[in-house]
């Protein structure tokens, strides 16, 4: 009798299981058809302006400056890499007591007086999961353009967050002058594309 026990209490445990295992593998099949259903037409990611020497500067150098001034010129409303689908929004890294570096904000500051939007900044640079969450879930971002500025240590890790595919190499540390546009294939992936600005002299062609 015991044995019988023991099958019939095995047998729902494996039934329960079961109906969980199609019960959320439902649920993400559906998070996964909103999220397609809402994906920017395409996603630009960048690092922010150059910085002073010092380590303990928190704001961008003179060049950095100047590249922020230009950066409406490549991305602004007359932009031919977002005529077809306009900018929806502005991303940059929030400012915590870890982390006092201004830079992503004043990267985005001339380009967002441009477009006439404000600079998000919902998440602190290690947050890249939730900001790609956002982004990928957000109705009013469907066939738009959003733009991130991000600090170089976790872009990459953003960008995997967002889908790239193949996986992007780390951003070098003495790079400035780069795009990274990802947009979505077919089957939900974001095909990446590395990007020269050729903003300033001295800037990457290639």
């Amino acid at each position: 009798m015991s044995h019988c026990k023991a099958l019939v209490a095995n047998a729902s445990s494996r039934w329960i299981r079961l109906v969980r295992g199609i019960f959320f593998g439902g649920v993400l099949l559906l998070m996964g058809m909103v999220q397609g259903a809402a994906q920017p037409a395409q996603i630009i990611l960048l690092r922010h302006g150059e910085k002073p020497d010092d380590p303990a500067a928190l704001h961008l150098s003179a060049r950095g400056v100047e590249r922020a001034k230009a950066l409406p010129s490549l991305l602004g409303r007359n932009s031919l890499l977002t005529s077809n689908a306009p900018v929806a929004a502005l991303f940059a890294t929030q400012v915590t007591k870890h982390d006092h570096s201004q830079r992503t904000s004043e990267t985005l500051v001339p380009l967002a007086r441009d477009l006439g939007l404000p600079v998000q900044r919902p998440y602190d640079a290690k947050e890249y999961v939730a900001l790609a969450r956002q982004v990928l879930g957000q109705r009013a971002y469907k066939g738009k353009t959003v733009i991130i500025c991000w600090v170089h240590h976790d872009i990459t890790e953003l960008a995997m967050a967002l889908g790239a595919q193949p996986p992007p190499a780390p951003w070098k540390d003495k790079t400035f002058d780069r795009l990274w546009v990802l947009k979505p294939d077919a089957h939900g992936a974001a095909v990446f594309e590395d990007v020269p600005q050729r903003l300033l002299p001295g800037d990457s062609k290639h």
